[in-house]
């Protein structure tokens, strides 16, 4: 007897082929059998006539670990069929930690508005920090990466120089013994200190372990608001000299000066794939991005930490460097009126929500870098901004490229507990708007085209052996969706809304979305990578 069977359904299987007719049974975690007319009983029955059965999807580029210590249901993902998430991205994270150097990884934790349990950073590296959301119960798979920013904060903190030697050796240490214990890889965050202090050798030295272990180098490559190229350039040297595996994180071309160069990327990396690197990369399906709005100040100014970066911020004999600065990086990406404020954290502040700077600086009657600088020192530096900097024909370019992932690169949220926030919708739209406004309305992509985009791509970067496709002995990882309704409807303005048309989700056999409604269940498990 099953525990579940699903009739009739109209199944996409992940790898990209087309769609066909068919039930689906599940015993267990796992899938029993996929077949036509199975006539087995079930102690649970789906008639999914009319209906896509999908893997469920991967998204690879994610900061869920931001909020999962708080939004342990994780809503505004699992509404979008997401049922793996890898987390640590952009070199960012809260693991590995060093004792002496553990408040200045909270601080840099704090510009990035991580939520912490009460008893803060209790771990010390990959299995502390997985027994820790284990015990607290998630409801769907999280998947991470050692996040290279946290990496040099635990051996040289948050400095501008190169590491040494010694410090090298140490960070290769670390990385092997968390990715021994089940990590999935690195990422790394080269426009954000600590990363952006990095040299391309101490990368590579990184990458070599990466390597050598079969895991996963994830970049959010350096110089991508005024020359992608350069990133790109440095992390296909990366693949070329070690052969890791190559991702680069969130793909765009964004600013005045990259505007329109979309194709261009994909052929550069589409050239590297046939010179043998392994390079691939992933996408969030919108015209704006979102990160801290520190990211205006120049890094030699947050160079050893928060603390440091707020002082210098208050120093005048700095502020003529440090504005020229901050207006010379506004203007590359589209100008004041393009960077819209999403979250602070002060109530007299709450009011700026939603507000673009050029209107703030106007109200506060100063100019546009005194209002950032402003905002970070009130705020203790934790800010985050929307910024209007993409083209919507640059997305659709990316979009319908077989070889770019979909992702949100965005955060698990609850409607009910963050209504004051006012975040990027890709948190709650980016998979249903591929396959509403992009397959359905746009016919970029066809529906089995997007689903591989959605599992066995990202299945197959990370390097999962039984997740990402529909396959006996498979993960009972599931998500029924109705094609002609699939809809995102989160929106800049009110983003916090759940898409339309997906109607159930499995994480490992058990249903966390039912009839479209919340069960509350939490299946979850932190995965681990299981090394040569």
């Amino acid at each position: 007897m099953l525990d579940l069977l699903i009739k009739n359904a109209t199944i996409v299987d992940g790898t990209g082929v087309p769609a066909f007719r068919g039930d689906l049974g599940v015993t267990g975690d796992r899938i029993a059998t996929v077949s036509q007319g199975l006539n087995e009983t079930a102690q649970t029955t789906i008639q999914a006539d009319g209906l896509v059965l999908a893997p469920g999807f991967i998204d690879i580029h994610s900061h869920i670990d931001r909020l999962i210590f708080k939004n342990h249901l994780a809503q505004s993902k699992i509404f979008q069929g997401i049922t793996s998430d890898v987390s640590g991205n952009c070199g960012i994270g809260s693991f590995p930690v060093d004792t002496r150097r553990k408040k200045i990884l909270l601080d840099y934790l704090n510009m990035h508005s991580f939520f912490l349990p009460s008893d803060r950073v209790s771990w010390s590296d990959f299995s502390g920090y997985a027994k820790k959301l284990e015990n607290t119960g998630i409801a769907l798979n999280l998947v991470p990466l050692v996040p290279h920013g946290s990496l040099r904060v635990a051996v040289m903190g948050i400095e501008d120089r190169q590491a040494s030697p010694d410090e090298l050796k140490r960070m290769r240490e670390l990385l092997h013994i968390n990715l021994r214990q089940g990590a999935w890889g690195m990422s790394t965050g080269l426009i954000y200190p600590p990363g952006v202090f990095s040299t391309t050798a101490e990368l590579v030295a990184l990458a070599e372990i990466l390597s050598r272990e079969r895991t996963l180098y994830a970049s959010h490559i350096r110089e991508e608001d005024t020359d992608v190229f350069l990133g790109l350039e440095e992390a296909i040297q990366i693949g070329k000299e070690t052969g890791v595996r190559v991702q680069v994180s969130h793909l765009k071309a964004m600013g005045k000066t990259n505007r329109g160069l979309s194709r261009k990327i994909l052929d550069r990396l589409e050239k590297a794939r046939k010179d043998g690197v392994d390079i691939f990369a992933d996408q969030y399906p919108y015209d704006a991005t979102s990160t801290t709005l520190a990211v205006l100040i120049p890094s030699w100014v947050q160079e050893a930490g928060k603390e440091e970066m707020l002082r210098r911020l208050s120093l005048n004999s700095l502020k003529p460097r440090i504005t020229e600065e901050i207006d010379q990086t506004i203007r590359s990406r589209g100008g004041p009126k393009r960077v819209v404020i999403s979250d602070l954290r002060t109530k007299k502040n709450q009011p700026l929500i939603g507000k673009d700077l050029g209107a703030i600086a106007e109200a506060w009657k100063i100019p546009v870098a005194d209002a950032v600088i402003r905002l970070l020192s009130e705020e203790k530096a934790a800010v985050e901004a929307i910024y209007f900097s993409l083209d919507e024909k640059d997305v659709e370019t990316i979009v319908a490229d077989e070889n770019v992932a979909v992702c949100t690169d965005g955060d698990g949220y609850d409607p009910d507990t963050d209504s004051s926030l006012s975040p990027h919708p890709r948190s709650y739209g980016s998979f249903p708007r591929v396959l509403g406004l992009y397959v359905r309305e746009k016919g970029l992509l066809s529906l089995p085209a997007a689903i591989f985009k959605m599992t066995g791509l990202p299945a197959s970067r990370l390097g999962f052996s039984d997740r990402g496709f529909l396959k006996p002995g498979f993960a009972a990882d599931l998500v029924i969706f109705d094609p002609h309704t699939i809809t995102d409807t989160s929106e800049f303005k009110n983003p916090h809304r759940y898409p339309t048309g997906i109607l159930y989700v499995f994480v490992n056999g058990r249903s966390v979305i039912a009839e479209g409604r919340l069960t509350g269940e939490r299946p979850g498990r932190v995965l681990r990578h299981s090394l040569r």
